[in-house]
């Protein structure tokens, strides 16, 4: 569907009324040429208010423009027309002053051309005076008005855009009026009968009547209904009747402003509300014309839909013309700078909360805030907290008109964590799973942790990494001739980021998802799997040295290493394996590298009894197989079994050898390495593990059934390290270890 381009196009801050039928895109042109046969259709024998009444922002002044073009096309040669704006009057003008003034000079011209050619042309030489009727229609402007001065200083309130001629008012300035005698009474009724005699008609536009404060209302009422309420003259007001309603009770101090504008206004229409597919279409067209101003395409269909999909259900709270042009007058002013950090569709939907539910986009700002802080791990939300989010988030729902299509299930397809399709279903900060994440974070969605602030501010949040380092991280891990440097640049990000408890390397991690890792090439991929391999096992020790308790399972180095390795595998399969086999076998990547490859076991059901979705498996069964064949081989060398004894903890790499070997090969191993009680207790001691309680903090930990399992069923630990204990020698190391089995035990 090929939709309308807005004329002009889409700005920032504009909020400009219709001026012309070919800007009118709601069906003002019609009704305007309607309009304008009624008005000049009533009867000129009497003074006639039409009211035009409608809400702030519904189109009034659009209409008024438009009405004022087909009453000027309309009007009979002895009709004039007159727009008022009282509320741009100067400071102490009266709106009879605004009003006669320019009167009085249309006046003073039809006058002059009832003179001889000979009286014209000596007025334009001499300057002459006002003409009589001129004159005291303002001497009648002064009287009304309450105003005892020269015509020159009323000449000198006159309002530019009525067509005056400056030499008409130096002509009429001449006189003055101060001097009159004849009564106001007399007076009006002297110039109703003139401009009845020269056959004059006025029609005279005022509009934005409810900008006015409620002394300048009152006075506009007055001058239509009492003072200037001649016959021959129509008067069209345009205002929202509610808000003038209001300011008639404050300026007048009674109850009911809005049945007293009845008595001023004969004639009231109701400027109808445009139909709600006009205001969505005029919102969908803009939108995408905006899309394609800034990026210099048309949106692609996903787009489209987005887009269509983000109208049909925040865009039906669209209530009037000036709540489109202001959602796309901030769309223009905010997605320029932010379209590359920012899903368009997204925004359209986060700006039309804003104008149309404002108190829906506090909350949804809100919102966010701490789902972010839930989702990265930096905080959390108590329940009495998540509680009075999730009332607030009901009531708002609440507060919807019954046939609205925003429900609790289509604002979770846009934000994150929510979950319910009621009230009482309702549940927020819900982890989502990490496929979604990373495709939000791909797509710079409003659900995104790394992206969620731009939509907010002209920034991303404090404790996000901006794209050039992520830049500079691929080029860096691509210089396969200069390993180092990428060491120094990952290990330099192991501080923390001064806004939460994470370290910038934690970012690091969150960031490298699929998606961001397909912006990268097979060269850099590799560089950045080598370093997980070389340096996988100081990861763990820096984290362990700031005092973090965790195992290699409690950071997302393995989940890292698959998306890499997937990566390769999809690139050149057989150089993957070789890259990983070669890991294998080498003294300096060994260690982790083993780990990871006991990690890809479980993953197949090769071991252990949690395997994976085979859609998220990495490599195939056989490829294990000869992996570990070649790891196997490895371990077969007595270098390479020495480098166990190297390991403070040697607890990862047994059990690692156990699933790729055998249990039995590692038992025979462990037997013949241990047959030294030294050797025997230095190996218990390796093989503690890290634990944390409530009652006893963190400690170390040993379970003697696994014991028994590492050194063979045939084995009982506990007998010789009960002999060892009953001769007396190693007591230090043999509380230590007896320690660890007390906290093992529970």
């Amino acid at each position: 569907m090929k939709y309308k381009c807005i004329p002009g196009g889409v700005r920032a801050g504009n909020d400009l009324p219709v001026a012309t039928p070919e800007d009118d895109r709601y069906g003002f042109t019609s009704l305007a040429e309607n309009l304008s046969q009624s008005i000049f259709a009533l009867d000129t024998d009497v003074s006639t208010v039409v009211g035009i009444e409608g809400a702030w922002g519904a189109g009034k002044t659009s209409l008024l423009n438009l009405l004022q073009l087909q009453l000027k096309k309309d009007k009979p040669d002895n009709t004039h027309i007159i727009p008022i704006s009282p509320w741009l009057s100067a400071s102490g003008t009266s709106s009879v002053e605004s009003l006669l003034i320019p009167v009085a000079a249309i006046l003073d011209k039809e006058q002059e051309k009832q003179y001889s050619w000979l009286r014209r042309l000596k007025r334009k030489i001499w300057s002459g005076r006002a003409s009589a009727i001129a004159t005291d229609v303002l001497r009648y402007a002064q009287q009304a008005s309450g105003k005892i001065a020269p015509l020159a200083e009323l000449a000198s309130n006159w309002v530019p855009g009525f067509g005056i001629a400056g030499k008409i008012m130096k002509t009429v300035s001449t006189a003055d009026l101060s001097a009159s005698r004849q009564t106001t009474a007399a007076l009006r009724a002297d110039i109703e009968k003139r401009i009845s005699d020269m056959d004059l008609n006025f029609v005279i536009v005022l509009d934005d009547l409810d900008r006015l404060e409620p002394e300048q209302a009152v006075d506009v009422l007055r001058m239509v209904r009492s003072v200037a309420d001649f016959s021959r003259f129509r008067y069209i007001m345009c205002y929202d009747p509610i808000v003038l309603g209001h300011a008639v009770e404050v300026g007048l101090n009674i109850k009911d402003g809005q049945r007293y504008l009845q008595k001023i206004i004969q004639l009231s229409f109701s400027l109808p509300r445009p139909e709600s597919f006009d205001l969505r279409n005029e919102f969908m067209a803009g939108s995408i014309q905006l899309f394609e101003k800034v990026n210099g395409s048309e949106p692609d269909y996903s787009l489209i839909e987005d887009i269509r999909s983000v109208t049909g259900t925040f865009g039906a709270m669209l209530n009037t013309p000036r709540e489109v042009r202001l959602v796309l007058g901030s769309l223009a002013f905010r997605y320029p700078p932010l379209k590359d950090s920012v899903w368009f569709p997204d925004l359209c939907l986060l700006h039309l909360l804003r104008v149309t539910f404002p108190s829906m986009y506090d909350w949804t700002e809100h919102y966010l805030t701490e789902y972010a802080t839930v989702a990265s791990g930096n905080g959390q939300v108590t329940v009495k907290e998540n509680h009075a989010i999730a009332d607030e988030l009901n009531n708002l729902m609440s507060s919807l008109p019954p046939a609205s299509p925003l429900s609790l299930m289509e604002l979770a397809k846009w934000l994150p964590g929510i979950e319910g399709i009621n009230q009482q279903s309702l549940k927020l900060f819900v982890l989502e799973r990490d496929a979604v994440r990373s495709q939000a974070d791909s797509a710079k969605r409003l659900r995104s942790g790394f992206h969620w602030r731009f939509y907010f501010a002209f920034s991303p949040p404090k404790d996000v990494l901006p794209v050039a380092f992520f830049e500079e991280l691929f080029d860096v891990a691509g210089k396969t001739d200069a390993p180092s440097e990428l060491t120094s640049l990952l290990f330099n990000k192991m501080t923390g980021n001064g806004y939460t408890t994470r370290w910038w390397f934690d970012h690091i991690l969150d960031r490298l998802t699929p998606a961001m890792l397909g912006q990268a090439t097979s060269v850099q991929c590799r560089g950045l799997l080598l370093f997980l391999f070389k340096n996988g096992r100081e990861v763990l020790r820096r984290y362990y040295a700031r005092g973090e308790w965790l195992t290699v399972y409690s950071i997302q180095l393995r989940e890292l290493a698959d998306n890499l390795l997937r990566r390769l595998v999809i690139d050149n399969r057989s150089e993957a394996l070789a890259l990983l086999g070669n890991s294998l076998t080498n003294d300096g990547t060994l260690n982790w590298s083993v780990s990871y490859l006991r990690h890809l076991l479980w993953q197949n059901g090769l071991a252990g009894n949690r395997p994976a979705n085979e859609s998220d498996r990495v490599l195939y069964d056989q490829d294990l197989k000869m992996l570990c064949a070649k790891a196997s081989a490895c371990f077969e060398c007595p270098e390479n079994r020495d480098m166990l004894w190297r390991e403070d903890d040697m607890s990862e790499i047994i059990y690692a050898w156990r699933d790729i070997n055998s249990p039995e090969r590692v038992a025979a191993w462990i037997q013949s390495e241990t047959r030294d009680d030294g050797n025997f207790l230095d190996v218990l001691m390796r093989l503690r593990y890290d634990g944390i309680s409530s009652a006893s903090g963190r400690y170390k930990g040993l379970s003697m059934s696994n014991m028994e399992t590492i050194f063979g069923k045939d084995y009982s630990v506990a007998d010789r390290l009960n002999k060892i204990e009953a001769e007396g020698g190693f007591s230090e190391q043999i509380q230590q270890i007896q320690d660890a089995l007390s906290h093992g035990m529970g």
